[in-house]
Protein backbone atom coordinates (compact mmCIF):
# COMPACT_ATOMS: atom_id res chain seq x y z
CA UNK A 1 0.00 0.00 0.00
CA UNK A 2 1.36 3.53 -1.15
CA UNK A 3 1.44 5.91 2.19
CA UNK A 4 1.24 9.37 1.63
CA UNK A 5 1.09 12.32 4.52
CA UNK A 6 -2.59 13.12 5.47
CA UNK A 7 -4.72 16.00 3.48
CA UNK A 8 -2.69 19.13 4.61
CA UNK A 9 -4.78 22.25 6.05
CA UNK A 10 -4.16 25.81 3.91
CA UNK A 11 -2.06 27.04 7.34
CA UNK A 12 0.01 23.73 7.16
CA UNK A 13 0.86 24.21 3.63
CA UNK A 14 2.10 27.84 4.00
CA UNK A 15 4.15 27.37 6.91
CA UNK A 16 5.47 24.15 5.23
CA UNK A 17 6.47 26.59 2.22
CA UNK A 18 8.19 28.95 4.49
CA UNK A 19 9.91 26.72 6.35
CA UNK A 20 11.32 24.73 3.18
CA UNK A 21 12.24 28.45 1.81
CA UNK A 22 13.69 30.31 4.59
CA UNK A 23 14.69 28.45 7.74
CA UNK A 24 17.92 28.04 8.13
CA UNK A 25 17.79 24.53 10.44
CA UNK A 26 18.68 21.78 7.31
CA UNK A 27 16.65 19.36 9.27
CA UNK A 28 13.58 21.33 9.26
CA UNK A 29 14.00 22.35 5.87
CA UNK A 30 14.53 18.94 4.87
CA UNK A 31 11.40 17.21 6.86
CA UNK A 32 9.23 20.10 5.31
CA UNK A 33 10.24 19.50 1.80
CA UNK A 34 9.29 15.26 2.65
CA UNK A 35 5.91 16.66 3.76
CA UNK A 36 5.36 18.75 0.66
CA UNK A 37 6.12 15.97 -1.36
CA UNK A 38 4.47 13.41 -0.20
CA UNK A 39 1.12 16.10 -0.19
CA UNK A 40 1.75 16.54 -3.75
CA UNK A 41 1.36 12.18 -3.99
CA UNK A 42 5.24 11.65 -4.07
CA UNK A 43 5.53 7.87 -3.24
CA UNK A 44 8.08 7.09 -0.82
CA UNK A 45 10.80 5.58 -3.05
CA UNK A 46 10.83 8.81 -4.99
CA UNK A 47 11.17 11.49 -2.13
CA UNK A 48 14.04 8.60 -1.12
CA UNK A 49 15.66 9.00 -4.02
CA UNK A 50 15.29 12.83 -4.12
CA UNK A 51 16.49 13.64 -0.97
CA UNK A 52 19.03 10.77 -0.10
CA UNK A 53 17.17 9.78 3.01
CA UNK A 54 16.05 6.04 3.62
CA UNK A 55 12.95 4.66 2.61
CA UNK A 56 12.12 3.70 6.12
CA UNK A 57 13.03 7.18 7.33
CA UNK A 58 10.29 8.91 5.65
CA UNK A 59 7.79 6.07 5.92
CA UNK A 60 8.66 6.61 10.09
CA UNK A 61 8.23 10.72 9.87
CA UNK A 62 4.77 10.20 7.07
CA UNK A 63 3.35 8.30 10.16
CA UNK A 64 5.01 10.90 12.85
CA UNK A 65 3.14 13.76 11.07
CA UNK A 66 -0.26 12.62 10.55
CA UNK A 67 -0.42 11.99 14.22
CA UNK A 68 1.45 15.13 15.34
CA UNK A 69 1.26 17.40 12.85
CA UNK A 70 3.40 20.38 12.66
CA UNK A 71 5.19 19.62 15.99
CA UNK A 72 6.45 16.86 14.09
CA UNK A 73 8.62 19.57 11.97
CA UNK A 74 10.94 20.09 15.33
CA UNK A 75 14.00 17.93 15.99
CA UNK A 76 13.12 16.28 19.00
CA UNK A 77 16.44 16.07 21.76
CA UNK A 78 17.17 12.65 22.91
CA UNK A 79 19.26 13.56 25.27
CA UNK A 80 22.73 13.01 24.49
CA UNK A 81 25.51 11.47 26.05
CA UNK A 82 25.18 11.18 30.04
CA UNK A 83 27.55 13.70 31.44
CA UNK A 84 30.76 11.61 32.71
CA UNK A 85 31.53 13.91 35.67
CA UNK A 86 29.33 13.81 39.02
CA UNK A 87 28.33 17.38 40.29
CA UNK A 88 30.55 16.74 43.39
CA UNK A 89 33.30 16.63 41.00
CA UNK A 90 31.98 19.43 38.80
CA UNK A 91 31.80 21.29 42.13
CA UNK A 92 35.38 20.51 43.22
CA UNK A 93 36.73 21.43 39.85
CA UNK A 94 35.13 24.76 40.10
CA UNK A 95 36.27 25.57 43.76
CA UNK A 96 39.96 24.85 42.67
CA UNK A 97 39.41 27.05 40.14
CA UNK A 98 38.74 30.12 42.70
CA UNK A 99 41.57 29.09 44.61
CA UNK A 100 44.73 31.45 43.61
CA UNK A 101 47.71 28.72 42.81
CA UNK A 102 49.79 30.83 44.97
CA UNK A 103 47.56 29.52 47.79
CA UNK A 104 48.06 26.11 46.96
CA UNK A 105 51.93 26.05 46.95
CA UNK A 106 52.15 26.64 42.76
CA UNK A 107 54.91 28.88 41.50
CA UNK A 108 52.41 30.75 39.15
CA UNK A 109 49.68 33.45 40.22
CA UNK A 110 46.56 32.54 37.81
CA UNK A 111 45.68 28.95 36.38
CA UNK A 112 45.79 27.86 33.23
CA UNK A 113 43.08 25.18 31.65
CA UNK A 114 46.16 23.22 30.89
CA UNK A 115 47.53 24.00 34.97
CA UNK A 116 43.89 23.05 36.72
CA UNK A 117 43.71 20.23 34.40
CA UNK A 118 46.70 18.87 35.90
CA UNK A 119 45.73 20.05 39.54
CA UNK A 120 42.40 18.53 39.19
CA UNK A 121 44.09 15.15 38.10
CA UNK A 122 47.17 15.61 40.84
CA UNK A 123 44.47 16.05 43.57
CA UNK A 124 42.15 13.03 42.80
CA UNK A 125 39.12 15.05 42.09
CA UNK A 126 39.31 13.33 38.99
CA UNK A 127 41.62 10.30 37.54
CA UNK A 128 41.47 11.88 34.09
CA UNK A 129 39.85 14.85 32.22
CA UNK A 130 40.26 16.75 28.51
CA UNK A 131 40.77 20.66 28.70
CA UNK A 132 37.93 21.14 26.74
CA UNK A 133 35.94 19.51 29.98
CA UNK A 134 37.41 22.16 32.32
CA UNK A 135 36.60 24.99 30.00
CA UNK A 136 33.11 23.85 29.37
CA UNK A 137 32.63 23.49 33.42
CA UNK A 138 33.92 26.60 33.65
CA UNK A 139 32.06 28.66 31.35
CA UNK A 140 28.69 27.00 32.87
CA UNK A 141 29.55 28.49 36.04
CA UNK A 142 30.35 31.70 34.66
CA UNK A 143 34.01 31.50 35.42
CA UNK A 144 36.19 33.60 33.02
CA UNK A 145 39.88 32.91 32.76
CA UNK A 146 42.97 34.43 31.30
CA UNK A 147 45.52 33.18 28.56
CA UNK A 148 48.40 32.83 30.82
CA UNK A 149 51.36 35.24 30.32
CA UNK A 150 54.96 34.06 31.78
CA UNK A 151 57.11 36.17 33.48
CA UNK A 152 59.61 35.94 36.14
CA UNK A 153 59.28 37.30 40.08
CA UNK A 154 62.36 37.89 41.69
CA UNK A 155 63.06 36.43 45.24
CA UNK A 156 64.83 39.28 46.36
CA UNK A 157 63.27 40.14 49.26
CA UNK A 158 64.30 43.58 48.87
CA UNK A 159 63.11 44.16 45.17
CA UNK A 160 60.23 46.11 45.71
CA UNK A 161 62.00 48.66 47.17
CA UNK A 162 64.90 48.54 44.41
CA UNK A 163 62.58 48.32 41.16
CA UNK A 164 62.05 51.44 41.03
CA UNK A 165 65.35 53.62 41.81
CA UNK A 166 67.23 54.75 39.44
CA UNK A 167 70.72 53.04 39.98
CA UNK A 168 73.68 56.15 39.86
CA UNK A 169 76.06 53.20 37.65
CA UNK A 170 73.73 54.60 35.01
CA UNK A 171 74.27 56.87 32.63
CA UNK A 172 72.14 59.33 31.82
CA UNK A 173 71.65 59.69 27.80
CA UNK A 174 72.44 62.25 26.24
CA UNK A 175 69.45 63.58 23.48
CA UNK A 176 71.12 63.43 20.16
CA UNK A 177 69.78 66.52 17.80
CA UNK A 178 67.98 64.82 14.60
Amino acid sequence: MTLYVRDLTNEEGNRLKKIARKNTDGVKVRRALVILASAQKMKVPEIAKLYQLSQEHIRKFIHRFNKEGMDAIQPRYNGGRPRTFTPEQRADIIELAQIPPKVLGMPFTHWSLTKLKEAAEKKGIVRSISIETIRCILEEANITYQHTKTWKESNDPGFHTKKNESNSSTKTRRKMDG
